[in-house]
């Protein structure tokens, strides 16, 4: 099974960089992808956002279990 972390970055860099798989093909055609500075910070704002959308969730679930 893979990791949902992995799958959230996947979607991340479909949504926002183009890239559908991070599996290497050997091809260096396949396997580099050309993309711009932007689209790159919005790649990582929007992975930054996430951690902080689970860690919000961690840290409310955490503080229900102490309750």
């Amino acid at each position: 099974m893979r990791d949902e972390r992995l799958e959230l970055l996947l979607a991340i860099s479909r949504r926002t960089l183009g890239i559908k798989h991070f599996e290497l093909t050997g091809k260096q055609t396949a396997d580099c992808h050309l993309v711009s500075v932007e689209d790159v910070g919005r790649a990582l704002e929007s992975a930054y956002d996430a951690g902080l959308i689970v860690g919000r969730r961690v840290g409310r679930a955490e503080c229900m279990e102490e309750s």
